[in-house]
Protein backbone atom coordinates (compact mmCIF):
# COMPACT_ATOMS: atom_id res chain seq x y z
CA UNK A 1 0.00 0.00 0.00
CA UNK A 2 1.30 3.50 -1.21
CA UNK A 3 2.23 5.87 2.33
CA UNK A 4 -0.32 8.45 0.80
CA UNK A 5 -3.32 5.90 0.33
CA UNK A 6 -2.68 4.70 4.16
CA UNK A 7 -2.11 8.11 5.43
CA UNK A 8 -5.26 9.06 3.92
CA UNK A 9 -7.34 6.26 4.79
CA UNK A 10 -6.39 6.60 8.63
CA UNK A 11 -7.18 10.52 8.15
CA UNK A 12 -10.60 9.41 7.17
CA UNK A 13 -11.79 7.15 10.09
CA UNK A 14 -12.67 9.64 12.36
CA UNK A 15 -12.69 13.64 12.26
CA UNK A 16 -10.96 13.04 16.47
CA UNK A 17 -8.19 12.29 14.23
CA UNK A 18 -5.75 15.53 13.86
CA UNK A 19 -2.71 13.88 11.80
CA UNK A 20 -1.35 11.08 9.94
CA UNK A 21 2.09 10.64 9.48
CA UNK A 22 4.77 7.44 7.88
CA UNK A 23 8.50 7.73 8.66
CA UNK A 24 10.93 5.92 8.02
CA UNK A 25 13.00 4.08 10.61
CA UNK A 26 15.61 7.20 10.99
CA UNK A 27 12.72 9.40 11.59
CA UNK A 28 12.59 11.01 8.38
CA UNK A 29 9.32 11.74 6.88
CA UNK A 30 7.84 9.56 4.43
CA UNK A 31 4.06 11.07 3.82
CA UNK A 32 2.47 13.50 5.94
CA UNK A 33 -1.58 14.55 6.26
CA UNK A 34 -3.36 17.09 8.81
CA UNK A 35 -7.15 17.66 9.38
CA UNK A 36 -7.36 21.03 7.80
CA UNK A 37 -9.43 22.33 10.88
CA UNK A 38 -6.56 21.14 13.12
CA UNK A 39 -4.06 23.74 14.34
CA UNK A 40 -0.32 22.23 14.71
CA UNK A 41 0.54 22.13 18.51
CA UNK A 42 4.46 21.63 17.82
CA UNK A 43 6.87 23.80 15.92
CA UNK A 44 8.17 21.38 12.06
CA UNK A 45 11.50 21.78 14.23
CA UNK A 46 9.51 19.58 17.47
CA UNK A 47 7.52 17.47 15.06
CA UNK A 48 10.85 16.17 13.38
CA UNK A 49 12.59 15.79 16.60
CA UNK A 50 9.54 13.58 18.08
CA UNK A 51 9.46 11.11 14.92
CA UNK A 52 13.06 11.01 15.28
CA UNK A 53 12.50 10.24 18.75
CA UNK A 54 9.63 7.45 17.87
CA UNK A 55 12.00 6.19 15.62
CA UNK A 56 14.96 5.63 17.94
CA UNK A 57 12.48 4.16 20.17
CA UNK A 58 11.11 1.72 17.89
CA UNK A 59 13.90 0.56 16.79
CA UNK A 60 15.51 0.21 20.74
CA UNK A 61 11.98 -2.53 21.23
CA UNK A 62 13.52 -4.23 18.34
CA UNK A 63 16.34 -5.83 20.09
CA UNK A 64 14.18 -6.67 22.70
CA UNK A 65 11.52 -8.24 20.43
CA UNK A 66 13.47 -12.00 20.85
CA UNK A 67 12.49 -11.89 24.18
CA UNK A 68 9.12 -9.95 24.61
CA UNK A 69 7.87 -10.65 20.79
CA UNK A 70 7.43 -7.72 18.55
CA UNK A 71 6.13 -4.31 19.17
CA UNK A 72 2.59 -3.43 17.97
CA UNK A 73 2.17 0.00 18.80
CA UNK A 74 3.22 2.39 21.58
CA UNK A 75 0.67 5.22 22.82
CA UNK A 76 1.18 8.06 24.58
CA UNK A 77 -1.76 9.93 26.28
CA UNK A 78 -1.17 13.66 26.95
CA UNK A 79 -3.42 16.50 27.92
CA UNK A 80 -4.46 17.79 24.66
CA UNK A 81 -4.04 14.24 22.28
CA UNK A 82 -2.88 10.98 21.84
CA UNK A 83 0.24 9.76 20.05
CA UNK A 84 0.00 6.12 18.29
CA UNK A 85 3.22 4.75 16.90
CA UNK A 86 2.75 1.74 14.98
CA UNK A 87 5.31 -0.30 12.67
CA UNK A 88 4.53 -0.09 9.11
CA UNK A 89 6.23 -2.92 7.47
CA UNK A 90 9.71 -3.27 8.25
CA UNK A 91 11.04 -0.07 7.25
CA UNK A 92 8.59 2.59 8.48
CA UNK A 93 6.65 3.76 11.06
CA UNK A 94 2.50 4.83 11.35
CA UNK A 95 2.61 7.91 13.44
CA UNK A 96 -1.02 9.11 14.66
CA UNK A 97 -2.46 12.43 17.11
CA UNK A 98 -5.71 12.20 17.87
CA UNK A 99 -8.02 13.48 20.32
CA UNK A 100 -7.76 12.19 24.24
CA UNK A 101 -11.36 10.84 24.17
CA UNK A 102 -10.73 9.23 21.24
CA UNK A 103 -10.68 4.95 20.79
CA UNK A 104 -7.31 4.42 19.84
CA UNK A 105 -8.10 1.05 19.54
CA UNK A 106 -9.88 1.88 16.27
CA UNK A 107 -7.08 3.23 14.04
CA UNK A 108 -4.93 -0.31 15.60
CA UNK A 109 -7.95 -2.56 13.73
CA UNK A 110 -8.02 -0.49 10.86
CA UNK A 111 -4.54 -0.76 10.14
CA UNK A 112 -3.85 -4.09 11.06
CA UNK A 113 -7.22 -5.12 8.43
CA UNK A 114 -4.42 -2.75 5.84
CA UNK A 115 -3.30 -5.29 3.40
Amino acid sequence: MEAQDAVERVLKLSPSIRVVSICDMKGNLVYHARRKSVKSVLTPTESKASLRASAQNMSKRKKLARKLGTCRYTLAEYDKLKRLVMPAGRQHLLYVTCTPAYDHNKIVRKVRSFK
